[in-house]
């Protein structure tokens, strides 16, 4: 009979462990996802950030007519016959919404590879081809 209840008594014990465990799984995984779901530090605002715009033609093109961007006061600044490849970087506090803009206008047979860098990395890139003119513009929105 002691052996029976014995059997018994680990069957349940096994049992409940099972669920136990099942249980403990589950909410070590929602706490993970949970915290791994928390927003950067880096995503207040504001904050300040570098950025970057780069042009870089293809062979044979060596000015763009017109290069446009988002300047370090939130404007634009419009720049005629630029020689390329153009690169401007600057620091600026930015707020959640500001966007960034460069536009790039070239005459010729070729392409012109639009980036904009912030902190150091590629946030938005885009080529744009023509064969007497080209024209490319591409944004980056903050979050």
């Amino acid at each position: 009979m002691s052996i029976l209840i014995d059997v018994l008594f680990i069957d349940f014990c096994l049992k409940n462990m099972s669920q136990f465990s099942k249980f403990f799984l589950c909410s070590i995984f929602f706490i993970c996802g949970i915290v791994s779901c928390k927003k950067k530090s880096n995503s207040v605002y504001p904050h300040t950030v570098s950025i970057q715009y780069r042009i870089t033609p293809s062979s044979g093109i060596s000015q763009a007519t017109s290069v446009i961007y988002a300047n370090e006061t939130g404007g634009l600044t419009n720049i005629s016959n630029q020689n390329l490849p153009f690169s401007k970087s600057f620091s600026r506090a930015v707020n959640r919404g500001n966007a960034l803009t460069l536009r790039g206008d070239a005459s010729g047979t070729g392409s012109l590879k639009l980036e904009i860098l912030v902190d150091n990395s590629v946030v938005k890139t885009a080529t744009f081809t023509g064969s007497s003119v080209i024209t490319g513009q591409i944004s980056y929105q903050f979050q």
